[in-house]
């Protein structure tokens, strides 16, 4: 059985969705769901900016992330870590910079979303623990 999601276990499989800060948002994600009659077994959720962050794990994941996507929702695994940067010109190269230089090779990259000051980004990498090492810790989620 899964443990409860923490800092010491961030790195474990998950999904990260990211809905707007508004009523009704998590009853979606957890309709969506329980239409596909997965369950959650480990649940957790912050504001940045005007967007919901939600972290789940769940008794099938891969079936998770489908539904969630079908459902239109941005929605990633923790295959990615996953991190906010401010939305400036230089700030994504500064974070590709330290990986390079740290040998760290980005597989994927994908914004999930663009608030008014800040991106939500998600990397996959070849080293995903250094990777989340590199990076400011009040960025990750």
């Amino acid at each position: 059985m899964n443990q409860p999601l923490s800092d010491d276990t961030a790195r474990e499989r998950r999904i990260i969705v990211i809905v707007p800060d508004e009523p009704g948002s998590l009853a979606h994600v957890t309709q969506v769901l329980a239409e596909g009659e997965i369950n959650i077994e480990a649940i957790d959720g912050r504001l940045v900016g005007d967007l919901g962050v939600i972290t789940l794990r769940t008794s099938d994941d891969d079936a998770a992330l489908h539904a969630l996507l079908k459902a239109d929702l941005r929605a990633v695994t923790s295959d990615a870590v996953v991190f906010y940067l401010p939305d400036r010109p230089g700030a994504l190269a500064r974070v590709a910079q330290r990986f390079g230089q740290h040998q760290v090779n980005v597989r994927t990259i994908h914004i999930l979303h663009r608030l008014a000051e800040h991106a939500i980004v998600a990397v996959t990498t070849d080293d995903n623990d250094l990777a989340h090492s590199l990076l400011d810790s009040d960025s990750l989620l």
